[in-house]
């Protein structure tokens, strides 16, 4: 449960960087959604949409910084008070980073070739946006409610995106191999396939902030703690 300050204002001003980290997480959805389907339809103008929208995120995460050394100065926070605005810090940078991968994805968009048969590497990497999405949906929740154990959930959800990808690498590998002349649209599809292996990995450690909020600490070398 949150703690009660005497100076109200104390409260709204970490309600409010709250506030915003939720926002630039909506909008960092809305990015890897518009990207995905870009790339599903292999729309060039809803690519290009979305590479503009970055700066969204980019503004977003202007505000988090600024709020959040704001408190630092004006509040001395301490405890748990203190990690709530480290890791507010931290998640907008790891927030920042995801939207630039959707950015990229939306880049890579023009490299495919309309008349190529993609549909299993584009299912793929479907999968892992869907993936990735969840996770991030749930991650955020996880982040609202100070619930730590959903965190973890989420961090370990990761496994399956590491899973597809290696599949996918395979997969494109194999096809640059047998066709030379579509290199530039595996190529893309490996960056595009990475990207969403990165997400995932930005996710994880939005996860070990949540984590970090209530216990003081993350997870190290990959050991997650149950609790």
């Amino acid at each position: 449960m949150p703690i009660k300050h005497i100076v109200k204002s104390y409260d709204e001003d970490l309600g409010l960087l709250k506030s915003k980290l939720l926002e630039m997480g909506s909008e960092v959805l809305d990015q890897i959604s518009k990207a995905t389907q870009a790339l599903l339809e292999r729309d060039g103008g809803l690519a290009e949409l979305v590479i503009v929208s970055d700066q969204k995120v980019n503004v977003c995460q202007q505000e988090v910084e600024e709020l959040g050394v704001r408190i630092l100065a004006t509040r001395s926070p301490v405890a748990q008070d203190l990690r709530v605005v480290i890791a507010g810090l931290k998640m907008a940078s790891e927030l920042e980073r995801i939207a630039d991968y959707a950015a990229n994805i939306a880049r890579h968009t023009p490299d495919l070739h309309h008349q190529l048969d993609l549909d299993q590497p584009a299912a793929a990497i479907m999968q892992m946006a869907e993936q990735a999405k969840a996770m991030l949906m749930d991650i955020l929740e996880a982040f609202a409610n100070g619930d730590v154990r959903n965190a973890i959930a989420v961090w370990h959800r990761d496994d399956h995106i590491d899973s597809v990808y290696a599949d996918l690498l395979s997969d494109l590998r194999a096809r640059m191999t047998e066709d030379s002349e579509n290199i530039k649209s595996y190529t893309g599809l490996i960056f595009i396939g990475r990207c969403c292996e990165r997400i995932g990995d930005h996710i994880t450690n939005i996860a070990e902030n949540v984590h970090y909020i209530k216990h003081g600490k993350t997870y190290i070398d990959g050991n997650v703690p149950l609790a």
